[in-house]
């Protein structure tokens, strides 16, 4: 299973509280070929599927994953960093 930092929960946390999502919108963890912006994966708005893995943070659920991306990323990291090169979420795969 996919490993989420408690500063990565936190953060998104953060992101679902400020964003006011609709019931009908999540956050969800994409990667390639899916996800086709910059980097190797990307937190994207998207729609629920009962299928959904759930990343829960306080109860709350923060982040949401395809099945065969968490198996994928099953051995990841997903963390929010803060750098003199920037601050944001990295996703560190072994």
């Amino acid at each position: 299973m996919l490993t989420v930092t408690e500063k990565a929960k936190s953060e998104l946390a953060k992101i679902v509280r400020n964003r006011d999502l609709s019931p009908s919108q999540i956050l969800r963890l994409t990667i390639p070929p899916k996800w086709t912006g910059e980097g190797d994966f990307g937190i994207v708005i998207d729609a629920p599927d009962s299928e959904d893995i759930v990343i829960k943070y306080d109860g709350l659920g923060i982040l949401r994953l395809e099945s065969d991306v968490a198996l994928q990323l099953s051995r990841s990291m997903l963390d929010f960093k803060e750098t003199p090169a920037g601050i944001g979420f990295s996703l560190d795969v072994f």
